[in-house]
């Protein structure tokens, strides 16, 4: 997690595809959380851009767990590379 001081973001997709790049790929993070990542980004579009977009709870309630399991998973990392 060292290199993360050289990675430079400036929107919602660059952060997915870096994301992708430098923890995904290389194997640092499960494959399924950049699964998630893309889930999480393709309905952040829908529910900005699209008109009448509406999710089901049932469809939500397992990207949550999901999402705080990454989380948890990510704030590990950070403090064990402090």
């Amino acid at each position: 997690m060292k290199r993360v001081s050289g990675i430079h973001t400036k929107t919602h997709a660059s952060v997915k595809s870096q994301f992708s790049q430098h923890f995904v790929k290389t194997g640092e993070f499960d494959f399924k959380y950049g699964r998630l990542l893309n889930q999480l980004y393709d309905w952040r579009q829908k529910g900005d851009y699209e008109n009448l977009f509406d999710y089901k709870e049932s469809d939500v309630a397992p990207l949550l767990i999901s999402s705080l399991e990454m989380i948890k998973e990510i704030d590990e990392k950070v403090k064990n590379a402090l």
